[in-house]
């Protein structure tokens, strides 16, 4: 009967709250030590316009907001609602021991204001220490109520259950491991759960040190799908997807996957009856090392260039029969799938009756399941000096069949190509030449002509240069360009003078050149660096394109800046949740890589749009 009671009183407390429609509450670490980060959470259910933290005299801040989304679901009077909940994070420090208070935040949602509850934290000497790795506890009033419905587990006071090998696991997945060197294999990886999986703090992929990889594009998001394995049931995740290519033969290793993840358990709280605790903790989880055993190829042909894979072959020309001087294009055209990177330019041996280009090579090719696959071509442009009926072979292509695991040699048909003195010409097929890819005859009798002994009748036609009438132009020109070039040179010399100036000028283009190094960063996973990076970008920006000094540069000055030129409202608040993100990351990094492609993408946008609107005020 008293616990009836109790309950009944939370579910009318439960629905007062909600009545107001917002809810904006703060908590916090209750402890700390002196020098240890702590951070302060404040939660409202409606995405506010704006949101500042209360007093918090005596600490420092060190980051924030940084910015979170969950959903919350409701159920009051038998009614189900669905709403989502906006967590602001602040991360402060204290310098000395003592009891602090932050007090409470304010948002603005619709034009109204409203006051969180304000936070305490007991500063001492010594650091705290959290009850898990990187864990922390949340408090879910709604998780008894659950499994009073038979939605959870009905035993209150259970112990969170250890997370086991087989509840959590991460796999790279190759679709073969026994294989010839320049044959590809696809590497698959996968998380497979069984457990509350809430995210991930860290993925370190296999560096793939003995192969050449390339990433074959999955989704952004790792969305879960219900899998069986070993004959029970997970939710599984793809994580990422190669094509590789082995670098050298013999046994070879991909090295292991490892995540730290983030697990939300339910935990046991005394005493509190008809609510339940949760608390989110890191497991790390490996995968095995996987050995993959790389053959050298059998003994080649000396045909073979090192292409392997499944191809066809076509070689075709523009022309059969053309005039002396008329352009021939022969293109050769290799189909398939395999190391297209490692197939050679076609060797032709052309007669030296025939003038010939560079060909032109093109790749039309992409990474799939099935490895690289695609066309690459080459467009050859010859021109025939002379007449006659020129027999140039046939040419070969060699590769190494990966489903029969043997060399195959393509042929093309015998390239004949019929050359005539001009369109009247009939007797051009009597001069005859066989121009073996293997062997070439040249032909010698016309290869060195008769000096001409007869009178030309040459007349002499000279003409004095200082006669002819652009002469002085010759001097007057370049008169009149050195005379602009000292004017431009001058308003060149004026405007950077300017220091101001040219820094507003350059602010885009210094901006992407960080911009570029910050991309290097996170292609290679280096987050602190790409977070400084990334800073550095906006901060700069401001400071030139705005002509701030640093000494004065803050987001307050910023922002005026920004309103007093008339940029809008939803560009500057854009600029200042990246700049706090990175702040934040900089500081208590734990982002997952696919957040840094986010906010590398926020960054270059923004930068962008400032560009356009300021250029246009």
């Amino acid at each position: 009967m008293r616990k009836l009671t109790t309950t009944l009183l939370l579910v009318l407390t439960a629905s007062l709250l909600f009545a107001d429609g917002i809810k904006f509450t703060a908590n916090g670490a209750p402890k700390a030590g002196v020098g240890q980060n702590f951070q302060v959470q404040f939660s409202i259910n409606q995405k506010p316009e704006k949101i500042n933290p209360g007093n918090y005299d005596g600490l420092k801040l060190i980051s924030g907001p940084s910015v979170s989304t969950s959903q919350n679901i409701s159920i009051v009077n038998g009614n189900y609602t669905q709403s989502n909940t906006y967590t602001y994070t602040y991360v402060f420090q204290a310098s000395q021991t003592g009891t602090y208070t932050i007090g409470g935040a304010t948002a603005v949602v619709d034009g109204q204001t409203y006051t969180s509850n304000s936070v305490s934290v007991q500063i001492q000497q010594e650091a705290v220490q959290s009850g898990g790795r990187r864990g922390s506890r949340n408090y879910d009033p709604w998780a008894d109520f659950y499994d009073m419905m038979g939605y959870g587990n009905n035993n209150a006071n259970a112990q969170p259950k250890e997370i086991t090998a087989e509840d959590l696991f991460v796999k790279v997945i190759v679709d073969k491991t026994n294989m010839y060197k320049g044959e590809s294999l696809v590497a698959t990886i996968k998380i497979y759960t069984k457990v509350d999986l809430m995210g991930f703090e860290d993925i370190r992929l296999p560096a793939f040190n003995d192969f050449y990889a390339e990433e074959i594009e999955t989704a952004d998001r790792i969305n879960l799908v219900r899998e069986t394995y070993n004959n029970q049931t997970y939710n599984v995740g793809l994580i990422k997807k190669y094509i590789l290519y082995p670098r050298v033969s013999g046994d070879l290793t991909i090295e292991p996957c490892e995540i730290d993840c983030q697990v939300r358990q339910q935990t046991q709280q005394g005493g509190m009856g008809f609510f339940g605790y949760y608390e989110t903790k890191t497991k790390s989880i490996k995968s095995p090392e996987i050995k993959i055993k790389v053959n050298k190829l059998p003994q080649a042909p000396s045909t073979f260039n090192g292409a392997v894979g499944k191809f066809t072959y076509k070689v075709e020309k523009s022309e059969d029969t053309v005039i002396v001087n008329d352009a021939i294009t022969i293109k050769v055209s290799i189909s398939g799938s395999g190391n297209f990177n490692m197939i050679e330019t076609p060797k032709f041996n052309w007669p030296k009756e025939f003038e010939v280009y560079d060909p032109i090579a093109s790749q039309n090719t992409g990474i799939d399941a099935s490895g690289l696959n695609g066309t690459k071509s080459w467009e050859y442009t010859i021109i025939p000096r002379y007449p006659g009926i020129f027999n140039l072979g046939a040419l070969d292509f060699t590769f190494f069949d990966t489903n029969t695991k043997q060399y195959k040699t393509l042929n093309s048909p015998e390239i004949t190509i019929a050359v005539k003195k001009d369109k009247n010409d009939t007797n051009f097929g009597e001069t005859s030449y066989n121009y073996s890819q293997k062997s070439i005859d040249y032909i010698g009798e016309d290869d060195i002509r008769f000096i001409n002994y007869k009178n030309l009748n040459l007349t002499q036609n000279y003409i004095p240069l200082v006669a002819i009438g652009g002469f002085y132009l010759f001097f007057i020109i370049p008169f009149l360009i050195f005379i602009v070039v000292i004017i431009v040179l001058r308003k060149k010399i004026k405007e950077n003078a300017d220091i101001a100036k040219v820094k507003q000028r350059k602010a885009g283009r210094t901006s992407q050149i960080r911009l570029k190094t910050a991309r290097k960063f996170m292609r290679q996973n280096l987050k602190a660096e790409f977070y400084k990076e990334i800073i550095s970008a906006l901060w700069g920006y401001c400071s030139d394109k705005l002509e701030i000094p640093i000494a004065t540069l803050t987001k307050d000055s910023t922002e005026q800046k920004l309103k007093e030129i008339g940029i809008d409202d939803i560009t500057i608040k854009n600029l200042i949740e990246v700049i706090n993100k990175c702040e934040f990351a900089h500081f208590a990094p734990a982002t997952a890589e696919t957040e840094l492609a986010f906010i590398y993408k926020e960054t270059v946008d923004i930068i962008e749009r400032l560009e356009q609107k300021i250029k246009t005020k």
